[in-house]
């Protein structure tokens, strides 16, 4: 049942909330992530898995820049905004599927040439047995790109304060898009995301 709600949660931030974010580090990330897969590429049509893709920011980039790339999530409203920001010319280069990353990927070992996994893993049940399954699906000597966030400042303020602060950011507020944004601060409040140290 709560995986369930938590599906369907992110379904509905992926589709009514991710995109309509003001986020000026987007842009640029999204550039050094593809910048890092080039340095890494050996040849043109290398297959990307985007595990944990949200709305196909990366997917996108880097299907742009010659890879093939394949997309997962396990939330249909993200996959949805994904696949409505395709453009047709990608459509043989870039593909979304609705997968968990909690479970057994549905990929044959040895599979990708590159894995990125972008701010996801602290989201995940069991975080050594998802980098297990992306580790199974590379290739030997492939790249694995693991992005994690440290928790952020505004983490420690009034839960009040970090709902306004995420509306303050969004091109345009809503009652619906603030009521996800608040449940979204709530359950990162009460520890539903990990946030490692470097050391851990």
């Amino acid at each position: 049942m709560l995986q369930l709600l938590q599906r369907t949660f992110w379904s509905l931030y992926g589709r009514f909330v991710w995109d309509a974010q003001n986020a000026p580090w987007k842009a640029p990330q999204v550039e050094q992530i593809v910048g890092l897969l080039k340095a890494r590429r050996a040849m043109p049509g290398e297959h990307v898995l985007d595990a944990g893709c949200g709305t196909g920011d990366y997917a996108l980039a880097l299907a742009r820049d010659g890879f093939q790339v394949t997309g997962i999530d396990y939330a249909a409203g993200m996959l949805f905004r994904a696949q409505a920001k395709m453009p047709d010319e990608l459509a043989e280069d870039l593909s979304f599927r609705q997968m968990d990353l909690n479970a057994r990927l549905l990929f044959p070992d040895m599979h990708f040439d590159h894995v990125i996994n972008i701010s996801v893993l602290q989201v995940t049940v069991r975080p050594v047995f998802t980098l297990g399954e992306l580790r199974r699906v590379l290739k030997p000597g492939g790249t694995l790109l693991l992005l994690h966030v440290p928790k952020p400042e505004a983490h420690n303020l009034p839960l009040r304060e970090i709902v306004r602060h995420r509306i303050d950011n969004l091109e345009e507020a809503s009652l619906w898009r603030t009521a996800l944004i608040a449940m979204k601060a709530w359950a990162e409040r009460t520890r539903h995301a990990r946030y490692w140290t470097l050391e851990e």
